[in-house]
């Protein structure tokens, strides 16, 4: 395994090539080009926040704001969604040359990295756009850099593992695309983390979950927790940055990265084979 890193570092100039190539077919012919990949997003966030307003009986003030933790999650689901796919689109090529072909599943991480970079830029604006920042901007905002160095090792790892399913079971992209788009109501995305908080025998569970733990860290990174009521009126007891969980899913994300590529070296040339 140390060898097959040190070949992909060796390939490095490649897998900057073939990021510039994708990004270059993804907005060819486009003219809004990269600004498309806030589109989605936003229109999310407008349309919840909507909504929300007539469901929730105690709307959280600048609930829009918290809602751009929708941008992380973004970034994660499409990353994995496009990681299953990241061989069999590549099947030509791989027949034709020989190179690392663990880079095709970084590939498209870094590519939805890319896009999440542009995202990241237009909080900030809209944060200072909106007068939460500077007034409300917090030492914790430098939490963001671990919390998206801990998703990209996630989502690599993720994209291992469902690109070398994907070439034996082609039904693996269908599957991941149908679970993770669940999740979205499964993440304290639609609702304050502080209302799963108030259950503590279901809470526990819950940031287990590493994508939970990824998304409230980030939340809770770029502002500070908001004040959250009760159908009764009652103040829920706030949450902040959930260290002991987040650690955790760091060793997780670790865990499947490693995971991953021992896999996906392990059966590289069965994949070929099979491609």
């Amino acid at each position: 395994m140390l060898e097959s890193l040190r070949e992909i570092w060796a390939y490095r100039a490649l897998v900057n090539e073939f990021v510039r190539r994708d990004l270059k077919l993804r907005y060819k012919n486009s003219i809004g080009g990269v600004a498309w990949s806030l589109f989605n997003p936003l229109l999310q966030i407008i349309v919840i926040t909507q909504v929300m307003k007539f469901i929730l009986p105690n709307p959280v003030k600048d609930y829009s704001a918290h809602l751009f933790i929708l941008f992380l999650w973004t970034f994660i689901q499409i990353s994995v969604i496009d990681g299953c796919s990241a061989i069999l689109n590549n099947a030509q090529l791989i027949r034709k040359i020989y190179f690392p072909r663990a880079i095709l599943p970084l590939v498209t991480v870094l590519n939805n990295l890319f896009h999440f970079g542009i995202a990241f830029v237009f909080t900030f604006a809209y944060f200072f756009a909106i007068g939460t920042y500077p007034q409300h901007l917090r030492a914790e905002v430098l939490m963001v850099v671990p919390v998206i160095l801990c998703s990209v090792v996630l989502c690599v790892g993720l994209a291992l593992i469902t690109s070398y399913l994907n070439v034996f079971y082609e039904d693996v992209r269908i599957i991941v695309s149908s679970l993770i788009g669940l999740f979205l109501y499964a993440l304290p995305i639609l609702y304050p983390i502080e209302q799963v908080r108030a259950r503590p025998e279901i809470y526990v569970w819950y940031m287990l979950n590493p994508f939970a733990t990824l998304v409230v860290t980030y939340q809770r990174a770029l502002l500070a927790p908001p004040i959250v009521r009760n159908a009764q009126n009652e103040v829920l007891i706030s949450v902040g940055i959930p260290w002991n969980y987040f650690a955790f899913a760091c060793l997780f994300s670790l865990a499947t990265l490693w995971l991953g590529f021992a896999l996906f070296e392990k059966y590289k040339w069965e994949i070929v084979e099979r491609v």
